[in-house]
């Protein structure tokens, strides 16, 4: 894992296990949530929210929000890379936005589009980043404020009736 120093862009890789295939012979959805949480929890350690934080001062993230593509299948032993940026952010959410891609051809597989709320778990409420992640996060989204809007960002599920 590691933020790309010119853009903040956070990586995440990993490979895809056999048992992680369906019946269909390609990665099951299970596992394309699995591998986008595992992202997403290596990008909140990178920006001082880790499991160390959250056990310090009871302060955590979740996840309130998600929507994936699915764009191409990812097999058996398929190499991925999990980018990770910010589409936009408050003092107590971030819009975060994942692209995994097979990195033998950089074909992209899926995205994932999320809204993440800072928690305080003894109150079970969302609350502001402390100044030092918030000062992180803000770093980053002014490094990527210069990249391309991803496409398949603010999509929505429909069927288009007109269609037959």
């Amino acid at each position: 894992m590691s933020i790309h120093p010119d853009n903040g862009v956070h990586h995440y890789t990993t490979r895809v296990e056999p048992e992680w295939l369906d019946y269909n012979g390609h990665m099951n959805v299970a596992y394309y949530t699995q591998v986008f949480d595992r992202a997403g929890e290596q990008f909140v350690a990178s920006i001082g929210l880790s499991e160390a934080h959250t056990l310090e001062t009871g302060n955590s993230w979740m996840v309130t929000e998600a929507h994936i593509t699915y764009q191409n299948e990812a097999m058996s032993g398929d190499d991925l890379e999990v980018s990770s940026r910010i589409l936009a952010l408050d003092d107590k959410r971030i819009h975060l936005f994942q692209s995994m891609l097979r990195k033998r051809d950089a074909t992209l597989l899926a995205t994932n589009e999320q809204l993440v709320l800072h928690v305080n778990l003894k109150l079970r409420k969302v609350c502001p980043f402390a100044p030092q992640v918030l000062e992180r996060v803000r770093r980053l989204r002014i490094l990527q404020q210069h990249l391309t809007p991803p496409p398949e960002a603010g999509r929505c599920i429909s069927i288009d009736s007109r269609r037959p």
